[in-house]
């Protein structure tokens, strides 16, 4: 197999495990957000959101860095066959990140009451906190065995396990809300939920991995006898030289936390101003509404109900993120210039043609979904508003991947930095005198500066192809089309068709899907012919 083919493979294939997944992980998500927002309303729902600022700062600490560093190293070690110093940095990642997430865990379940008080400013929001705390140690440990299979580029076993996540999650909080919360269920349901997901799907990962570790011991184990039977004097000695020495436990040590401290640190201080960020959002909704209640529900209702919406295409550009960096990182070493450049040109397309598809997906569906969905009339609008988010969002990610892929975190961590801080400067410039309202536009400013300064010194790094009339134009003119014609029959079948109306809208949005779809690869065909035309005139 070609480099290139299997290059294409690897992204390919741990795209579409991932995005699959993804996908199933939201809708059962989905599905949890709809018996929550009914079970508990939007003011708990909002309660339970504000816990996450602070929950995101311990994960940033005790996960990112360990599992980012442990897929480096792996994807190294693998490549030189050595797999016991793989597997040798897993159980050091996994002993060093769940001792920082113990003490992580004692000091937000003894500093909830004062964090939920006066940095969350919602006394109510302790409990939750509390409970939640109690999964930090589950995620430490799965973050850094999800950091060995995706070194491995093996993303089936993360998938399961976020699949797994999602079914107990859901699974627990019915169960919950049938037995201890009969009589009233508050945010602390979803806490819960959350601390049994975490805490399933991390035993499935560890199962999985002790598989893994048993099966290839075994296969090393059979290759040393085979090798063993053989009297050859240079095959003794190519086996004395295909037995990798081990690393010193001091040296693998200091490599690993050399690399994954700066990483640690780097996200850490983005998910500190990103913290800022999403806590001083209710805060500000206050000013506006003069009212808490009022406040906390807008907060509930935008960001465990609408937002969730624009983060469901996303799952795509996620899956492809993750397997675009070590792509591009191994590319970049190997100076495959020409492959790079088609691979961003391709990925930047893509990420484009997504989110023009959904802004458009959910400019025209956006209100009736949220009425359907969540029957909030509310969240239908924010959907509807916050659609022109979607392009924006999707590349900013994606080009953020591909700088990570080239080595520059630290450029990346600037952009992002400056990206949120442009947020917080509108929240507090326009969220108190427009609303919700202007925080959209911080989100559209802070989006936008981040695409521009990433796409910029990317080219700088590898120039490459860009074409407006093919990832702009012509996708804006079919989402259009599309649109109108799947919108037409939505009102047609709505009116004759006696059936419900979450039918109705799911065959009209396949339609826009599926039409969508086909007029692009139309476009593709005949662009192939024309281009093969021109080349044998």
């Amino acid at each position: 197999m070609s480099y290139k083919t299997s290059y294409k493979k690897t992204i390919f294939t741990g795209t579409l495990i991932l995005t699959l997944s993804g996908f199933l992980a939201r809708i059962l998500g989905f599905y949890n957000r709809i018996f929550l927002s009914n079970l508990i309303g939007a003011k708990e729902l909002g309660i339970y959101q504000l816990i996450f600022p602070v929950y995101m700062l311990c994960f940033s600490l005790c996960c990112h860095g360990f599992e980012t560093g442990i897929s480096n190293f792996t994807s190294r070690f693998f490549a030189k066959g050595q797999t016991r110093n793989a597997h040798r940095l897993v159980k050091l990642g996994c002993l060093l990140s769940f001792f920082l997430s113990i003490i992580l865990m004692f000091f937000l379940f003894e500093g909830a009451d004062y964090l939920s008080t006066f940095i969350l400013k919602e006394a109510s929001a302790a409990p939750s906190l509390k409970i939640a705390a109690l999964s930090l140690p589950f995620v430490s440990i799965k973050a850094c065995l999800h950091g060995y299979y995706i070194g491995l580029n093996r993303s089936a076993v993360p998938a399961i396990s976020q699949i797994v996540e999602q079914i107990t999650r859901v699974g627990s909080i019915y169960c919950l809300s049938v037995t201890i919360f009969i009589l009233g269920a508050d945010a602390r349901i979803a806490a819960w939920g959350m601390v049994l997901g975490e805490g399933v799907s991390t035993f499935y990962t560890i199962l999985a991995y002790f598989r893994t570790y048993f099966l290839e011991n075994r296969n090393s184990l059979f290759h040393k006898k085979a090798i063993f039977k053989k009297k050859n004097t240079k095959k003794r000695a190519d086996t004395h030289r295909s037995e990798p020495a081990l690393i010193p436990a001091k040296k693998l040590f200091f490599h690993f936390f050399s690399f994954s401290l700066p990483i640690s640190i780097n996200h850490f201080s983005l998910t500190v101003i990103s913290s800022l960020e999403t806590m001083l959002i209710p805060f500000m909704l206050n000013i506006f509404f003069q009212s808490h209640t009022h406040a906390l529900e807008t907060y509930g209702t935008l960001t465990g109900m609408a937002l969730p919406f624009l983060f469901f295409p996303a799952t795509i550009v996620n899956s492809l993120s993750v397997m675009l960096m070590p792509a591009i990182s191994s590319a970049y070493d190997k100076k495959q210039h020409q492959q790079m450049e088609k691979t961003i040109s391709a990925s930047l397309h893509f990420c484009i043609l997504i989110g023009i598809f959904s802004t458009f997906a959910f400019l025209i569906y956006g209100t009736i979904l949220g009425e359907t969905i969540f029957h909030s009339k509310e969240a239908g609008e924010y959907v509807h508003s916050f659609s022109l988010l979607c392009p924006f969002m999707y590349a900013a990610q994606t080009t953020s991947s591909i700088l990570n892929g080239f080595g520059k975190t630290k450029q990346t961590l600037y952009h992002n930095l400056l990206g949120v801080g442009i947020r917080i400067f509108f929240i507090l410039l326009l969220i108190p005198s427009k609303g919700i309202f202007g925080y959209l536009l911080g989100l559209l400013a802070g989006y936008s500066l981040q695409l521009l300064l990433n796409i910029y010194y990317i080219y700088r790094t590898i120039p490459f192809s860009f074409c407006v009339q093919k990832t702009i134009l012509y996708p804006v003119i079919t989402a259009i089309i599309c649109g109108i014609l799947s919108k037409k029959c939505l009102e047609i079948a709505t009116v004759s068709l006696q059936i419900p109306a979450f039918y109705i809208l799911a065959a009209s949005g396949c339609l826009y899907f599926f039409l969508f779809i086909l007029l692009q690869l139309l476009r593709e065909y005949v662009t192939t012919q024309l281009g093969q035309s021109a080349h044998i005139k």
